[in-house]
């Protein structure tokens, strides 16, 4: 898995994901490893945060290239730019028996069309994330309707 950074660099995205008890690894770390397989994400960088039901904090940083590869199976390119004072910040918002993976990642599949607006002297003017529920519901709303027709 290469994640040497060559040609135009993409939009980076900062996602912090919560759960509900110990954060089962396997599940996510498979599906990051994926993502980077299919070349569609660059890890730069993942923690992950651990909030006691006493209210104690552990993180798991890995400070290295080689420390994110044992600790997620791939190395990682810009270790440390989550770091434990952003782990601190997230915990004081964590309710106790919950765990958070903190996740910086490049959407390499979109570094073309960014390099290109740039080159053109284009700027990106608004980007937003719509919700999966409210997909769903358009889908759900557009099948409803071809059946009625």
């Amino acid at each position: 898995m290469s994640t040497a950074t060559t040609g135009p660099i993409g939009p980076v995205d900062l996602a912090v994901i919560g759960f509900r008890g110990e954060l089962r690894q396997e599940g996510i770390r498979d599906a990051v490893a994926r993502a980077v397989d299919r070349g569609a994400v660059r890890v730069l960088d993942v923690l992950l945060v651990r909030k006691e039901d006493d209210g104690s904090v552990r993180m798991f940083d890995a400070e290295s290239p080689e420390g994110a590869e044992e600790l997620l199976g791939f190395p990682t390119v810009m270790p440390d730019l989550v770091g434990e004072e952003d782990a601190l910040t997230i915990a004081a918002e964590m309710d106790p028996g919950t765990s958070v993976i903190v996740i910086a990642w490049e959407n390499v599949w979109a570094a073309d069309i960014a390099a290109e607006v740039r080159a053109l002297d284009g700027q990106l003017l608004v980007m937003e994330r719509l919700p999966r529920e409210d997909i769903e519901l358009a889908l759900a709303a557009i099948e409803s309707k071809e059946e009625t027709s």
